[in-house]
């Protein structure tokens, strides 16, 4: 654009603003919701023609085409693009390298433009409102709160968009870290340092069910005033026991889990939850969560006593009481002897098994000495809040690639990164 061209956007602009001034001031008695619908309106509309008016002065040179030969300028192409602000377009130059034929307009590069037409900002935009809520409320939501019209197809597109260049970056700092050794964490090491995970449930798209794995890592610092728990960080996979534990290891040392002088993991029980803690924690604590082992509890006094009966509870009471002194083996040997046939033996054996397979991580009485925390909160919340609240709703099913990529997205959220990652995209 040449440079006479901005004085005239200038008085155009200045004649827009004019006429809204009068309009807000000497128009019709108006109330404030019809104010500032009509305010924003013809703002967004000013800022479209500043938008394109600036962008078309800024083109990029040619650029050096990936075999190394400077590429030639073939004219000027205009693309529309769908902004914050509204629909612009911007014309800008068409390059063709002179060696290998290849094409293109180096200013895309420059603006952060894909293929697509859509912006920066609004794939920023889409893309949190699709991690946040299903597809179809999102793209509603994103036109009331932002004015951006988008389908519900454009929102899952561009938000599965998003989460895929995110995977990529993990995927390449798992690898980096596996074969070139770790990077610096990203804070002291913390005094104490919780590792929780669990398995989330979700529909494929064949109906089957699919594990979802999560790992929520909490460090805990000590202050004059006592134990302060800094923001957890969290790694979710719908991948294998192998692949998720690297991806978890990664977002452990960022907080220093490994180097912290207390660490323990927490799990209901998995194999694949000890599997992991031994492979890539294996100086950690390893603690049965409270809550898995007194549902067990329950399950077998059900069994003997009835569904809500006051003999169930005091049976229950008298068991958890005894569990908390670190007694799991001793109950394990006792219920095998109770005299149960047919399913209610199959409840009694189940809980045998159990409970004498994970008696030394259920030592609750040195847990609660130790000042360590039982209890299954931490991954049971995060379970509920990171990937079932997104993927769980009525009617939904995913791809595996689509599961994972939206969960990609809200750890963006949940691991305060938002910001950072599109800084750096």
């Amino acid at each position: 654009m040449d440079d006479s061209t901005f004085p005239a956007v200038l008085a155009d602009v200045c004649h827009d603003l004019q006429d809204l001034l009068d309009w807000l001031g000497q128009g019709p008695a108006l109330d404030l919701g019809t104010a500032e619908t009509e305010t924003l309106s013809r703002v967004r509309t000013i800022g479209v023609r500043l938008l394109e008016a600036g962008l078309a002065a800024r083109d990029a040179p040619p650029a050096i085409c990936a075999c190394g030969i400077r590429m030639h300028s073939a004219g000027r192409r205009p693309k529309g693009v769908q902004t914050l602000l509204g629909w612009i377009t911007v014309t800008r130059s068409y390059a063709r390298c002179p060696g290998c034929g290849a094409t293109g307009c180096p200013t895309d590069a420059v603006l952060g433009l894909d293929r697509d037409s859509h912006s920066p900002g609004v794939r920023r935009l889409a893309s949190r409102f699709g991690a946040l809520l299903p597809f179809g409320p999102a793209a509603a939501t994103l036109r009331d709160a932002a004015g951006i019209q988008l389908s519900a197809s454009t929102v899952r597109t561009i938000t599965e968009g998003v989460g895929q260049q995110r995977e990529a970056a993990l995927q390449a700092a798992i690898a980096a870290a596996w074969d070139h050794g770790w990077a610096e964490p990203d804070a002291p090491s913390p005094d104490r340092c919780y590792v929780a995970m669990d398995g989330v449930r979700i529909l494929g798209t064949d109906g089957q069910g699919r594990e979802v794995k999560l790992g929520r890592v909490m460090p805990v610092h000590q202050t004059t005033q006592g134990e302060r728990r800094g923001p957890s960080r969290y790694a979710a996979g719908l991948e294998p026991a192998d692949a998720f534990g690297r991806r978890l290891a990664v977002v452990a040392h960022r907080v220093g889990a490994e180097t912290a002088p207390l660490l323990a993991v927490l799990g209901d029980g998995a194999a694949w939850i000890w599997n992991l803690a031994d492979e890539h924690f294996p100086r950690a604590v390893q603690i049965v969560d409270w809550y898995h082992a007194s549902e067990r509890v329950w399950n077998l006094g059900r069994t003997l006593h009835g569904e809500g009966t006051a003999e169930t509870a005091a049976w229950v009471d008298a068991q958890l009481a005894r569990l908390t002194t670190g007694a799991a083996a001793t109950l394990a040997t006792e219920w095998a002897t109770l005299p149960l046939r047919g399913e209610a033996a199959t409840v009694r054996d189940t809980q045998v098994t159990y409970f004498t397979n994970q008696a030394s991580r259920m030592a609750y009485d040195r847990y609660r000495a130790g000042g360590w925390d039982i209890g299954s909160g931490m991954i049971e919340s995060g379970c509920k809040t990171v990937i079932g609240q997104r993927e769980k709703g009525a009617g939904m099913r995913w791809s595996d690639a689509g599961a994972q990529t939206v969960a990609t997205v809200r750890l963006l959220l949940f691991n305060d990164e938002w910001s950072a990652h599109w800084a750096a995209a």
